[in-house]
């Protein structure tokens, strides 16, 4: 009696032990298919859904050449973007340093500025660059979408506007 139960104890126990491996290996999977979407993402706008290859197939309906074209074209964009964008990033936190300085060197905080707006205009190109390439592969159908998608990245946006609304004086 004693046996059987102790072999009963130790069936379960594999299989509970083969299910919790299992289900470790299904985490770890998902995981990592969710990070590699994550890192071919492009965000476009912080409210609307990333770019990435499975946003283009269902949104545009993009076949696989397509497909294949974006990433290609999208990883180049974001190992080029990302540069830029850590530059930017140094412009702005060495102009928050310097401006908070007891006595700001005005001379710095020029400097400073006029490389932020130009590692805006890079990007803005590289983007437009970006774009076009895009643009290249898609039908007719799949470019008036596209446009859409790009939009916000070349519109005015709302949130930057003083407190005219960008209306400017009414008198």
């Amino acid at each position: 009696m004693k046996t059987e139960l102790r072999s009963r104890i130790l069936v379960w126990s594999v299989i509970l032990l083969a299910l919790l491996n299992i289900s470790t290996i299904a985490a770890i999977l998902v995981n990592n298919s969710a990070n590699s979407s994550a890192e071919e993402s492009i965000i476009i706008d912080p409210e609307s859904s990333p770019l990435n290859g499975r946003y283009l197939r269902e949104e545009l309906n993009f076949n696989h050449d397509q497909i294949e074209i974006f990433r290609q074209e999208s990883r180049e964009f974001r190992q080029s973007a990302n540069r830029v964008i850590e530059k930017l990033n140094r412009y702005k936190s060495l102009l928050f340093e310097e401006i908070h300085r007891e006595n700001p060197d005005r001379l710095k905080t020029k400097e400073y500025s006029d490389s932020i707006g130009h590692a805006h205009s890079q990007l803005k190109e590289m983007t437009v660059d970006f774009y076009l390439k895009i643009r290249k592969c898609c039908t007719d159908d799949q470019t008036v979408k596209l446009e859409k998608i790009f939009a916000p990245l070349f519109r005015d946006n709302p949130q930057m506007r003083g407190a005219g609304q960008g209306h400017g004086r009414r008198r």
